[in-house]
């Protein structure tokens, strides 16, 4: 990738689609980090990479924070309605970053389909930036794609390549069939640009042109 920056503002959506293994987590907790304030809810009990560098909390103990990044990682029988408070917390308060770590099984198993379709379609007026997991875009919400500024796509075959190019661009379908490993395919949709990458050289080439602070962030967006 070239190294001028990519410029992610608050407000702005990420979607990220990747198998198990191939970075796609990774990718996310490094983009998280560039944010000032964000939650997570992890839908994988056994992930490590996101408690590297964030502070355990229930949903709950949200209110008055906006200056922190958070990992919700409840037990099997409270996820969907630490999930739901997250969301709802976020909507009503504005200029958070929320990450859902695998969107099939927010959606699916948890329920949660209606306020993440809500965040996505009308976050931005909220100040809201919502990153999204997923393995398989042609089985979750077609907003996860179509609303998003900035996709990160590993390697996908078949139905699911062609649904990120429909929502997208015919383009891109090139470029994804021709990655190996742990590299993906950058697409911008307000620039119409794609380019290609590693996720080990993201602090490189990815920017936060955001000022630190809830209320310069939501300016930020308005403007």
């Amino acid at each position: 990738m070239p190294d001028e920056p990519i410029i992610w503002r608050q407000g702005e959506h990420v979607a990220v689609v990747g198998d198990t293994g191939t970075g796609k987590t990774y990718l996310m907790a490094r983009l998280v980090q560039l944010r000032s304030h964000v939650v997570v809810l992890r839908t994988k009990p056994d992930d490590i990479t996101f408690p590297k560098f964030m502070t355990r909390r229930n949903a709950e103990s949200l209110n008055g924070i906006y200056a922190e990044r958070i990992l919700l990682a409840p037990d099997y029988h409270r996820q969907a309605y630490e999930g739901w408070w997250m969301l709802e917390h976020a909507w009503k308060h504005g200029g958070w970053c929320v990450v859902i770590d695998e969107l099939w099984y927010a959606e699916h198993e948890l329920k949660l389909q209606q306020p993440i379709n809500r965040l996505l379609t009308q976050g931005r007026s909220k100040a809201v930036t919502v990153v999204v997991g997923m393995q398989r875009p042609s089985q979750v919400s077609r907003f996860a794609l179509s609303q998003c500024t900035h996709l990160f796509t590993f390697r996908t075959e078949g139905r699911d390549t062609k649904t990120i190019a429909e929502a997208t661009t015919p383009r891109i379908a090139d470029y994804i069939d021709e990655i190996d490993g742990h590299d993906f395919v950058y697409y911008n949709r307000k620039r119409r640009e794609i380019r290609n990458g590693n996720a080990k050289r993201l602090r490189a080439i990815f920017a936060n042109s955001t000022p630190k602070g809830l209320t310069s962030e939501r300016e930020a967006v308005s403007s």
